[in-house]
Formats: structure tokens, sequence, C-alpha cells
């Protein structure tokens, strides 16, 4: 039931972030340090996966500012798994983008229920 309003709230941000022109879109983090054969650079080289990050990015910091303190540490901890299982995208050349794409798009619909509360009031 829940998974509707989270979803809303993934096309809204991503259709705001869509509304970017092309050459201003940029992910959360600056492509200038983006080193060559890592997952920063296959983002930043990629328009979906730079709007996919950009979008997750913006919500992480909406669901820390819904988060009260206590379950603070959840969400943390939720975020470095994100991270350590998108980065293992790398090791699939073959379907590199639709891997790390799959990962951001998980974790924007978890960072939906952070922000609705769901995923800590258990409804």
């Amino acid at each position: 039931m829940l998974a509707l309003p989270a979803l809303a709230l993934v096309g809204t941000a991503q259709a705001q972030v869509r509304a970017i022109p092309p050459r201003k879109v940029a992910p959360s983090f600056d492509c200038a340090k983006a080193r060559a054969g890592t997952i920063d650079l296959v983002i930043c080289q990629d328009r979906e996966l730079s709007i996919l990050d950009r979008t997750m990015g913006l919500d992480y910091e909406r669901a820390k500012l819904q988060t009260p303190p206590v379950e603070k540490s959840k969400l943390l901890r939720e975020q470095r798994e994100f991270i350590a299982n998108r980065n293992l995208c790398m090791k699939r050349k073959a379907d590199r983008q639709p891997c790390i794409a799959f990962a951001y798009e998980s974790r924007i619909e978890r960072l939906g229920e952070w922000i609705d509360r769901s995923a800590w009031l258990g409804e």
C-alpha cells in the first residue's frame, strides 16, 4: 500500500531533475574529481545515472530531515549498504549501467519509505 506514495515521490523528484537542461545535469558529487575506472566516472558519463544519483541525493537529504534521532544510525547504515551494493555493479561489465540504475531506483524507493515515515513507524 505504501509503495504507491513512495513511487510517486520518486517520479516527482526525477521529473524535477529531468527538467534540468541536458548540459546542466550532474550527479550529487563533483565529476571533476571522478577518476578513470571508478563508478563515479561511469555515473558522470551517463545522463540517466546522473539523474538517478541527483534524485537519490536529494531524497536522502529529505529522509535525514524526516528521521528521528533514534533512527538515524539505521538510515546511515542502509545508505552505506546501498553504496557497497551499488559499487558491486562495477564487476558486471556487460550490464553495468542497468545494474547501477536498478540499485539507485531501489534505494530511491526505500528512501520514500523514510520520507513518509513508514520505514520506522512500521505502517
